[in-house]
């Protein structure tokens, strides 16, 4: 069953789809290779989403298990689930060029989550990913 702010968000994206058309690629709820499993795990097909193809890459993969995540491709092959929850109050993280940054008091973490500037005082929290192949299941 959705909660209250899972229907507020999907229908904010609806209502962007309007105004920023890029933004459908990278949301899970639309993106191919993205499927949510009903224990709350996110399986990700690694080589059908476009904005994983490069190093630095990332995608939002929206909640899972009640948390924002996006994965990060880290390296050649390497990826990072990272929570997009900011260490300082929790607010949640949104890519500024190549970083995170949060809206709400300007902290910056790298792409990987490492801690650039506060007021954190520490990096992104990992979310358990497990890589399997060309797959990974996050959560």
């Amino acid at each position: 069953m959705p909660t209250r702010r899972d229907f507020l968000l999907s229908a904010c994206g609806i209502a962007a789809l309007g105004l920023t058309p890029a933004l459908l690629a990278n949301e899970a709820m639309a993106a191919d290779g993205i499927t949510r499993k009903p224990n709350g795990q996110v399986v990700v097909t690694l080589d059908k989403v476009p904005a994983l193809a490069r190093v630095g890459g990332s995608v939002n993969l929206g909640t899972v298990k009640g948390k924002p995540v996006a994965i990060v491709r880290t390296g050649t092959s390497t990826y990072r689930a990272l929570s997009l929850a900011c260490p300082h109050q929790g607010v949640t993280v949104a890519r500024s060029g190549s970083n995170w940054r949060c809206p709400a008091h300007g902290s910056m973490f790298t792409a990987d989550g490492t801690f650039v500037a506060g007021p954190a005082e520490g990096p992104l929290s990992t979310v358990p990913a497990k890589l399997s192949g060309k797959t990974l299941t996050v959560g």
